[in-house]
């Protein structure tokens, strides 16, 4: 029992100085950003076409919102064993839970878990299973992807035809692997663990949702430095979309911090384009607008997806009582 609370204690410790981290890094990085530059210089915020404010907006919904709702919802849906999951649902939960991991403790991972689990009968075990194929998922997109960009430089029909033979590759090898993963005693949807075909299905969807998400996410960097009137190729944007999605699963809070120093440093380093090497402000202050714009969208639909959980839950509760009143009156 001691050892217990020792455990979460230092568990606790941990999380809270990681946040604290964070959050030191993201002041850091405003601070650095701001070095040499006057107030008024960033007034071209205000002036930028509405197109291109607009687009921002929505890539930034699309990517952070959307995107990680469908895939969640397609990874999670075999494991369903109560009520029917609906994707409206499953968007509330990357809505609200994207609002609550920007606190120390990944309050909406956590919430996501524990609503599945009451709801619609996910287990934690499953849990588990989703998200490490989620992780398996988001690292074959990269990898594959990345080696693409590198190797063909545009994006055309070719990057896209040589892009989803490497991810159907990655389907046909994780489809036996994933059945063997499967535990005998998991309530799963039978097709998943008895069909190879039906498994291979599952993890195609979830690559290409990924890869879309992806996609979203280069445009949405591509139209920041655009917004910034330091323009960059859409293939350098890739890059600083798989350091975008990295310093999510890899840092607190939503990569809080990380992602800032993450791009800056990438822009200084040439790695995002050779233009704007030298000038790790420029990429900083694009990952600052970035960081704005993503947390105006995540409070606004995350409290709208926290309402509709808590209307669905009520909902949920009261013809739970009807029912039980029911069988009441008929005994």
């Amino acid at each position: 029992m001691l050892t217990d609370k020792r455990s979460r204690y230092r568990r606790a410790t941990l999380q809270i100085g990681g946040y604290l981290l964070a959050i030191g890094l993201l002041a850091a990085s405003l601070w650095y950003a701001m070095q040499g530059q006057r107030v008024e210089d960033w007034w071209f915020l205000l002036r930028a076409k509405p197109w291109l404010t607009a687009g921002l907006f929505a890539t930034v919904t699309f990517s952070g919102v959307i995107v990680p709702g469908v895939l969640f919802w397609l990874a999670t849906r075999p494991f369903v064993s109560g009520r029917p999951l609906s994707l409206a649902s499953m968007q509330a939960l990357a809505a609200g839970g994207g609002l609550l991991n920007y606190t120390p403790f990944k309050a909406g991972m956590i919430g996501r878990i524990t609503y599945l689990k009451i709801f619609h009968g996910v287990g934690y075990k499953a849990a588990a299973l989703t998200h490490a194929v989620i992780a398996a998922v988001f690292c074959s997109t990269c990898l594959i992807t990345l080696l693409v960009t590198i190797w063909h430089g545009s994006f055309d029909i070719v990057w896209w035809v040589i892009s989803l033979l490497g991810l159907g590759i990655v389907a046909g090898v994780g489809t036996p692997i994933l059945r063997i993963a499967i535990p005998s005693d998991m309530a799963v949807d039978s097709r998943l663990r008895d069909s190879t075909g039906a498994a291979a299905a599952y993890l195609a969807a979830c690559l290409t949702v990924q890869l879309i998400g992806l996609y979203v996410t280069a445009i949405r960097w591509w139209l920041v430095f655009h917004i910034l009137d330091r323009p960059i190729a859409l293939a350098d944007a890739w890059v600083a979309a798989i350091i975008h999605m990295v310093s999510i699963m890899a840092g607190p809070a939503n990569g809080i911090g990380l992602r800032e120093w993450l791009i800056g440093i990438g822009g200084q380093l040439g790695g995002l384009s050779s233009g704007l090497e030298m000038d790790m402000r420029i990429s900083m202050s694009a990952a600052l607008i970035d960081r704005a714009v993503e947390a105006i969208v995540l409070i606004v639909l995350g409290l709208l997806g926290l309402a509709f959980l808590r209307y669905l839950t009520r909902g949920s509760k009261n013809n739970h009582t009807d029912e039980n009143l029911w069988a009441a009156d008929s005994e």
